[in-house]
């Protein structure tokens, strides 16, 4: 860790400029109040996250088409807000109540899980990964066919931010990352593990020796900094490699085959008058979802839809 220095980081960052193409930026709207938050997007463009709702409080909502579905509180709870979190290809959602459990929404239908906490991922098998509350601590977990399976040491820290397509998950215990596979925990040279791809990419944030935090991510080799900016972290990464993430002052930030461009100087942003994007998550198809202060300086969920792509899909191995 000690050879990554601050020359490393910065290098190869380029100008926004160099984006080699243009994106729409939609507004996706709210529920009646003034502000909106997207939290995630599946591969056929569903968006999902939590709006504001009058009088007060927020519902999840699943966004798509430009359509956006009140997914409600998902409890027995008559007033405070839930938000959806995670969304797989198949459409299922997962999120938090009003009262903060988890749960997941399948259709009409919606199956809680009888625990409070946070949810990082859902795959397209319906493998929930997050974090539960339990003696006064965040344990990770997996979910699997109606099943909890706490994953980590107990008595520590710990959060499952993501799983992908082969059942592999990342995240962070104590202030460490790590990969967990086939009931095995591995640790990274990182402090925290935020999303993987199915090829088992995994990005997140990473301290230099000095102490500086700094987006990396890892192919099975040694943690490599990413061409973003110092005091940042990566936050999504998709199956074209293309990372999306957010540092101190530059808010967020796309990595695309080495070139590094900050979202709030891309035309469709300036245009609209928006700031301060803060990126939640990228698809494989470059969909960019998050938030950000529209010209009104509501904060409103978007979502990023380039006009071209710029590298092809990998075939799984």
């Amino acid at each position: 860790m000690g050879r990554i220095t601050t020359a490393l980081l910065l290098a190869g960052l380029v100008s926004t400029s160099a984006a080699a193409q243009e994106y729409t930026l939609i507004d996706i709207g709210t529920l009646g109040g003034p502000g909106s938050y997207a939290a995630a997007v599946s591969n056929d463009g569903t968006v999902v996250g939590c709006a504001d709702v009058l009088p007060s409080g927020a519902h999840a909502f699943a966004w798509k088409n430009g359509v956006m579905r009140d997914l409600g509180l998902a409890s027995d709870a008559t007033e405070g807000s839930s938000c959806a979190l995670a969304v797989n290809d198949r459409g299922v959602i997962a999120g938090r109540s009003a009262t903060r459990e988890i749960v997941i929404w399948n259709g009409r239908s919606v199956e809680r899980l009888g625990v409070q906490g946070e949810v990082g991922g859902i795959n397209g098998a319906g493998v929930l990964v997050g974090s539960y509350e339990t003696g006064g601590l965040s344990r990770a977990f997996v979910y699997r066919n109606g099943v909890i399976t706490p994953i980590g040491s107990e008595g520590e820290y710990s959060h499952a931010a993501a799983i992908n397509g082969r059942d592999v998950v990342a995240g962070s215990a104590n202030g460490r990352a790590f990969i967990y596979e086939s009931g095995a925990m591995r640790f990274l040279e990182a402090t925290a593990a935020r999303d993987l791809n199915d090829l088992g990419v995994v990005v997140g944030q990473a301290s230099s020796a000095y102490g500086q935090p700094f987006a990396f991510v890892y192919r099975g080799g040694a943690i490599e900094a990413l061409p973003a900016p110092s005091y940042s972290t990566a936050k999504s990464v998709n199956l074209r490699g293309q990372v999306v993430g957010s540092g101190e002052g530059v808010y967020g930030w796309l990595v695309d085959n080495g070139r590094y461009t900050r979202l709030a100087d891309l035309p469709a942003m300036v245009q609209r008058g928006w700031r301060h994007p803060e990126p939640t998550a990228i698809n494989d198809r470059g969909w960019i979802v998050g938030t950000a202060s529209d010209a009104e300086g509501n904060l409103r969920a978007f979502l990023l839809v380039p006009r071209q792509l710029t590298k092809p899909l990998r075939r799984l191995r």
